[in-house]
């Protein structure tokens, strides 16, 4: 990965990362996941795979290290999403509500998956409070999100014009 790339790609993590931390965390009328939806947007850029999973497992470290949750429990989640990103992206560059709808799909996959891992680590409760208006808000905001942005962040992070057009 060259350095033009990289600089970008981790300045937009740290202002997600710093972004959910601090003013997301407080707010219950809107709450996207920004680290996850950075990491899903990511896998549909020209970045190797392998370096995706990186940044998928590195963003979610820094949360668990600024957040309260258990060491790795979203490093290993947003592994897991951005894996997941990796093997359908081909199906997402359809158009900007297919985007939408995969984005959707994919933070509702990260969201039940950090949910149930987190009952394990008796972070959450499974059938506790807040846990369903989670499971719906969090996908819906990141879908409004990827549906306004993901063609600029992708052709922000590719340096392609053309990138994300939906012909």
């Amino acid at each position: 990965m060259r350095l033009r790339t990289l600089l970008p790609v981790l300045l937009i993590l740290v202002v997600a990362i710093v972004l959910q931390t601090t003013l997301f965390s407080q707010t219950n009328v809107f709450t996207p996941d920004l680290v996850m939806l950075v990491v899903i947007l990511l896998c549909l850029t020209r970045i190797r795979p392998e370096m995706l999973l990186a940044f998928g497992f590195i963003a979610g470290l820094a949360v668990d290290l600024l957040g309260s949750a258990v060491l790795g429990l979203r490093a290993i989640v947003f592994t897991i999403v951005a894996y997941l990103a990796v093997r359908t992206r081909e199906r997402a560059d359809i158009g900007r509500i297919i985007t939408a709808i995969w984005v959707g799909l994919l933070t509702f996959a990260g969201v039940v998956l950090l949910v149930l891992v987190g009952t394990l680590f008796g972070q959450t409760v499974l059938l506790g409070e807040g846990v369903v208006e989670r499971l719906v808000l969090v996908p819906i905001a990141n879908m409004i999100l990827a549906f306004l942005f993901a063609p600029i962040f992708v052709r922000v992070i590719d340096r392609d014009s053309t990138a994300l057009r939906y012909a």
